[in-house]
């Protein structure tokens, strides 16, 4: 299914070129997920550092990571019936293709560490 907002298809952003490029798409990345997540009924975190963190000016907005926590990574999954493992293979991929190596790393790692020590 295509992933579309006001008729622009998110998949065809590409590499972004330059510090700034990345800046956007990391904080853009960010703001769609925070934002995503309030419609689907969750609330600022208050128990790790989480994309779901309140943020009251720029310096926490930095600050946030680009993923959810344990706790509300858990209330997404239960809400869009997908597995976390899923989850992480597809943003995996997804930050493959962006060029987003630090986070691409983060998730592979995740991933691969839940796979090993699944009962």
């Amino acid at each position: 299914s295509k992933l579309l907002t006001c008729g622009w298809d998110v998949r065809e952003v590409r590499r972004p070129r330059g510090t700034a490029g990345r800046m956007i798409l990391e904080r853009s990345c960010k703001l769609f997920v925070h934002e995503t997540m309030h419609l689907l009924g969750l609330d600022h975190c208050i128990f790790y550092q989480c994309i779901m963190n309140g943020s009251g000016h720029l310096e926490e907005d930095f600050r946030q990571p680009m993923h959810l926590c344990p706790v509300c990574l858990r209330k997404m999954s239960l809400l869009v019936g997908r597995g976390v493992v899923e989850r992480y293979g597809v943003l995996e991929g997804e930050y493959r293709e962006r060029g987003m190596k630090a986070e691409e790393r983060w998730v592979k790692g995740r991933r691969e560490c839940i796979e090993r020590n699944k009962m």
